[in-house]
């Protein structure tokens, strides 16, 4: 089964977000006071990942009829940005005359030069806005969202409990039938961390793997600093050098694993070809350098690697990414993980080719097995002897059966 689509996560109201009643009931006395005329200081909706902030802020216009004005990290969020996409937002209705909400999500997502004049730009849209702000930040205390302290309410979003999370997957299941077990979305929501988009992208990954056990282990326990997604989202939505950079290193994900996860994605997030380019180029850079650190044993070749597959893909785009498109599972991965039957079938034959070449299983693979598949494979095709004959004399020599004859004329065909 293909991953699911993103859209199948989203729900309909603030009713279906789970795991934060409270904070829901602080967005709705919001929006009640905003709506009665009241001026209210803006929100600073902040917590970990994947515990519901932007789909509350934005199931909360709907909710009101709000028309959303956004920018998230893929945006510039420089003066002028801010001052020509924001402000005038914030200072009028839009075209049917409901008014508009104005979100910066992710804002704690910043670094120095991309984002100067953006500070003094928000604290004058607090300042003359007449509709409502929301900010969305996972940390309130980071040092480059500390002008907004004093000037928007915090509203914390907490980490969500396992049953909480395993009650999303199961909405998920149910919904669209997918006959996952309640042991695999037990297993996932104890390992999410309290993420419900991490938990909905593991759903995915183990439904496009058919739940195998190489699968199970890829993902691996969530209690981390950072997973594979949050570091992938914050490769291809954040046009910063630091964020990318700081969500590689904070995982620890393997940099071969990370650069497979790349390969398989930056064609579903980056639409624009010259972007893709670019893109790549960056990411074979960085396999090059991870390549040569492994041949000279000089990890600081490391450095160069982690900036490029992650700053260096994240500043390739001139347009804006596919935000809305699942992660997709690592095709190189899945066929490994598929292929769990054949290599020990592989591994079977190459036993019974050591009585007579008398050298390691692994080498016989690679070896003498690859070319008497060639040679066995040549001869049926050159009439020299039928795949019966081909069969009955690799029984005499080698013990081989059927089946496995079958097995390695499949091989030759593969190569």
């Amino acid at each position: 089964m293909a991953a699911l689509d993103y859209d199948l996560y989203s729900v309909d109201s603030l009713d279906g977000v789970l795991g934060n009643e409270h904070q829901i009931a602080k967005l709705r006395s919001f929006a009640s006071a905003i709506n009665k005329g009241r001026a209210c200081t803006p929100l600073l909706i902040y917590g970990p990942t994947g515990t519901g902030k932007s789909l509350s802020a934005s199931l909360l216009a709907k909710e009101n009829g709000w028309n959303m004005v956004e920018l998230n990290a893929s945006d510039y969020r420089d003066r002028e940005t801010i001052e020509s996409r924001m402000l005038s937002a914030a200072t009028s209705r839009s075209l049917f005359g409901n008014r508009n909400l104005i979100l910066l999500d992710e804002i704690d997502e910043t670094a120095s030069g991309f984002d100067k004049g953006a500070a003094p730009a928000i604290n004058s849209l607090i300042t003359k806005s007449k509709s409502p702000i929301i900010f969305i930040a996972n940390d309130m205390w980071d040092q480059s969202i500390s002008f907004l302290r004093g000037k928007a309410e915090p509203v914390e979003f907490k980490r969500l409990a396992p049953d909480t999370v395993q009650r999303i997957l199961f909405r998920i299941v149910d919904r669209f039938k997918l006959g996952t077990g309640k042991e695999i979305v037990d297993m996932i929501a104890n390992r999410a961390n309290g993420d419900a988009r991490s938990a909905i992208n593991d759903l995915s990954v183990l439904i496009g793997a058919e739940a195998n056990e190489e699968a199970t282990e890829v993902i691996g326990l969530r209690d981390r600093k950072s997973d594979i997604f949050h570091a992938l989202d914050r490769i291809f939505l954040t046009n910063t050098i630091a964020a990318p950079l700081r969500a590689v290193t904070g995982t620890d994900v393997t940099n071969d694993m990370l650069i497979k996860w790349l390969d398989e994605n930056i064609p579903k997030r980056y639409t624009n070809s010259e972007d893709m380019c670019a893109a790549f180029d960056s990411l074979a850079s960085a396999s090059t350098f991870a390549a040569r650190a492994q041949r000279s044993q000089y990890y600081t070749y490391w450095r160069y690697m982690n900036v490029l597959m992650s700053s260096g893909v994240a500043l390739s785009k001139r347009h804006l990414p596919e935000s809305r498109a699942a992660y997709s599972f690592p095709r190189a991965i899945k066929e490994l993980s598929g292929s769990k039957a054949s290599r020990g079938q592989a591994r079977q034959i190459a036993a019974k080719l050591q009585r007579v070449f008398h050298s390691s299983a692994s080498d016989i693979i690679r070896g003498e097995m690859r070319m008497l598949s060639r040679i066995t494979a040549k001869a049926i095709s050159d009439k020299e002897c039928t795949k019966e004959e081909a069969v009955e004399e690799l029984g005499k020599t080698y013990t081989l059966d059927e089946k496995e004859v079958d097995y390695m004329l499949g091989m030759a065909a593969l190569n």
